[in-house]
């Protein structure tokens, strides 16, 4: 092998590491450094700050539990999102697809009256299924109507908050709506859950009593979505179609039903995590404010964890930790929770900035290494 090719070969080897594993690392470095700079802009002190966010997110064992509490929904709803991406789609409907569940799940939660162990499957199911429809009515359009399914689940998004507002909050003749218990000044709610989700280790001194099974369930989909992926022929089919639908059909794939049953799958997982957070969490009641926008977050989770598990984990893990932290850090360093936001979206713009890089290239606008100029173009 001569110097030429040996050189070739460690630009290519240095690019997949830049464009891979990397991009993540240095998105959040970038993301941690820019936010200092506006920190410091207001005159505040940046080192404090984060001092005090990485503090309130690890810095004692409760505050660890209370940062993975807060990953749980994340986990799932990115896994919807990254199931998506898997097969070409651009899932932003996960919000709304995680009220679908929630509110498919709670009206099965206080209406029926039977024990934990049933009630909390069928709950399960009534969230995956709920969230399987909102999200498979974008699918459908997307597959037999041509409509592009960013919009059709950013439309529904918003259908899905009006709707829940409607079921939760008084009507104008001042009676509850019709999942509300009673008349609420404040935030309305649905009666409680006649079952909830159980503490993995209730009274433990090493796990926190607020740690519940939920945990579990979105470790146990995010095996679900990997063997899904890579161990079965639907998984083959939705990663095909991702790559190249053109190619794909040729191939003998319906790229049609295929494209349905992607957001048919992602749905799913984000109804469940509307449904794991209302059985998981006190008052275990659906309420007007029930979702933080775990839906819209869970995109840049799945686009920071590269749209693999062991990398929206991650990433959810780290979302997680700015929520946790970031009230810790307001209270202790005097810094605006804001600065999480801020933090949040300088992440989604670096790891943007790389699928950029490649829209260009795929254009000839800039030049890649020649494997990574098919792999753009793909």
């Amino acid at each position: 092998m001569g110097l030429a090719e040996e050189t070739s070969l460690e630009r290519n080897f240095v690019w997949q590491w830049a464009s891979g594993a990397a991009v993540p690392i240095v998105s959040v470095i970038l993301a941690v450094l820019v936010g200092a700079a506006v920190v410091l802009a207001v005159g505040e002190n940046p080192l404090n700050a984060y001092w005090q966010l990485l503090r309130g997110s690890f810095g004692s064992w409760y505050y660890f539990t209370e940062t993975v509490i807060a990953a749980i929904p994340l986990m799932l709803a990115g896994f919807a999102v990254a199931f998506a991406f898997r097969g070409g789609l651009f899932n932003i409907g996960a919000e709304g697809q995680l009220l679908a569940g929630a509110v498919a799940s709670a009206y099965v939660g206080y209406k029926f009256h039977v024990p934990g162990i049933v009630l909390v499957p069928i709950a399960v199911l009534a969230g995956c299924l709920a969230g399987a429809l909102w999200a498979g009515i974008g699918g459908v359009l997307k597959a037999w109507r041509g409509a592009h399914e960013v919009i059709t689940t950013m439309m529904l998004n918003y259908t899905a908050i009006l709707v829940t507002s409607y079921l939760v909050e008084p009507g104008p003749t001042g009676h509850p709506g019709p999942m509300e218990q009673t008349i609420q000044i404040g935030n309305p709610e649905t009666p409680p859950m006649n079952a909830t989700l159980p503490i993995i280790v209730p009274n433990s001194i090493v796990l926190n009593n607020r740690v519940h099974a939920g945990l579990l369930i979105a470790l146990g989909a995010g095996v679900l979505v990997w063997f899904l992926l890579w161990r079965t022929t639907l998984g083959y089919k939705v990663r095909a179609v991702g790559l190249n639908p053109r190619a794909a059909a040729y191939a003998g794939i319906n790229v049609k039903w295929t494209v349905a049953v992607t957001l048919f799958i992602s749905g799913a997982f984000a109804g469940l995590a509307g449904m794991v957070n209302l059985y998981g969490l006190a008052p275990y009641q659906l309420t007007n404010s029930f979702s933080s926008g775990y839906g819209f977050n869970a995109i840049a989770v799945a686009l920071l964890g590269r749209n693999s598990v062991v990398g929206v984990i991650a990433a959810a893990i780290l979302f997680g930790s700015l929520q946790q932290g970031g009230t810790i850090m307001q209270a202790n360093a005097g810094t605006s929770l804001h600065l999480v936001e801020v933090v949040q979206g300088l992440i989604i713009f670096f790891v943007g900035a790389d699928a950029v890089v490649r829209y260009l290239a795929a254009r000839g606008m800039v030049k890649l290494p020649g494997p990574q100029r098919q792999k753009a173009a793909a």
